[in-house]
């Protein structure tokens, strides 16, 4: 299990700047709010498809063999990504690298390396420390991620250019790839390619996905745009605030894991997601930069704090040969159902800032009363769900 972490830090770590410096990147070449925002809806579309596609082949043909294949077109694709300014290039190079903004960060945040690294994860652990687990191996991706966007900061106090780091990301994905090959390889894998024993659990899960995918891609995708435009900050001081949050989320993701119980697990989902819903909404309102970066941390903490709850919730309904299916299938709703705000939310920046995280978070409220209703049988009785 030390491989898959280890490749997959390296990865966190370039998410850490990648998600930082694409939307700037594509406002600094000049295209407009509107465009940037097609861009990445476009390129997310891409991603969550390819997250789908990747997961059950993953699942069907071996998971060791996809994440090898998936590190190699992230490496090509960070490599590329400066030398086109072709709309059609760029996104799908965002899209297969997925880097749109939202797609990195601990292990199953997004993506496809997200889906098929999380079951692989399950692989070599007991039912009983799946949340535990998977909360540690995603700390360990934060600790990577916050080097990552510091490393923003560092670049453009010695006056170097910050969108060079997209070769930088390269490399870290051929040196994943290489250390992929050596992961030991369960022989875990389904009888069809289709999933064909867990797939009404898995239309269950997706539901609330679809909420939080729609209003999460009003505001994830351009966070850090939104950050230069309401503050008027630069991409390092950006850099830091996300750095930062990333740290601050290490404390709620491994305390919450080992508070909460599996017959628990639904409720910590429903209350962590309520609260960061509202901190959303609270930050379309703040005025004063170090508050916001104040009340963004806190969201971070409560929505990413959970995730590995959320994983272990849905991990422990579905069949183990249909894992990587499963967060595959949840990762691609999330972030399909997303690709439709990004357009929207661009537009709306050229109006005003507030709009973004205030319809984000009201959208994104419906997510945990989604949860409620459809596994409220679960609270007290994990066995019911």
């Amino acid at each position: 299990m030390a491989n898959i972490v280890s490749a997959r830090a390296l990865l966190s770590f370039s998410y850490g700047f990648l998600n930082v410096l694409v939307s700037l990147y594509l406002h600094h070449i000049g295209y407009s709010f509107l465009t940037v925002g097609i861009i990445l809806g476009s390129a997310i579309v891409l991603s969550s498809s390819l997250t789908f596609l990747m997961a059950m082949l993953a699942d069907h043909y071996g998971r060791k063999m996809v994440l090898v294949f998936l590190y190699l077109i992230f490496a090509v694709s960070s490599f590329v990504f400066l030398s086109s300014k072709d709309v059609s290039i760029l996104i799908l190079l965002s899209g297969l690298g997925s880097f749109t903004g939202s797609g990195g960060g601990p292990i199953g945040s997004g993506g496809p390396f997200g889906a098929v690294q999380t079951a692989l994860i399950t692989e070599f652990t007991d039912r009983s420390r799946f949340s535990r687990v998977l909360s540690t191996a995603s700390a360990i991706g934060l600790i990577s991620s916050s080097a990552g966007s510091f490393l923003i900061d560092v670049v453009e106090r010695l006056d170097g250019n910050v969108f060079s780091l997209f070769y930088v990301a390269g490399f870290m994905g051929i040196i994943g790839m290489l250390i992929t090959v050596f992961l030991k390889d369960n022989g875990v894998k389904s009888s069809r390619l289709l999933p064909t024993i867990s797939w009404k659990r898995m239309i269950k899960l997706s539901v609330p996905t679809i909420p939080n995918g729609i209003g999460a891609g009003f505001i994830s995708p351009i966070f850090s745009l939104w950050f230069h435009l309401r503050y008027g900050i630069s991409s390092g001081e950006i850099g830091l605030i996300f750095g930062i949050s990333n740290i601050f989320v290490l404390l709620p993701m491994l305390l919450i894991p080992r508070i909460i119980k599996p017959e628990s697990e639904l409720s910590a989902i429903v209350w962590t997601r309520s609260a960061s819903s509202i901190l959303l909404i609270v930050l379309a309102f703040v005025t004063v930069p170090p508050l916001a970066a104040a009340v963004y941390i806190a969201r971070q903490g409560l929505q990413m704090g959970a995730v590995p709850v959320r994983q272990s919730f849905s991990m422990g309904i579905v069949d183990s040969t249909e894992r990587a299916t499963a967060s595959g299938v949840t990762s691609m709703t999330r972030t399909g159902f997303s690709a439709a705000s990004p357009p929207v939310a661009g537009d709306l920046l050229s109006i005003s800032t507030i709009y973004p995280p205030l319809i984000g978070g009201i959208i994104t409220a419906a997510d945990p009363l989604l949860y409620y209703f459809l596994f409220r049988s679960s609270f007290g009785n994990r066995s019911g769900s």
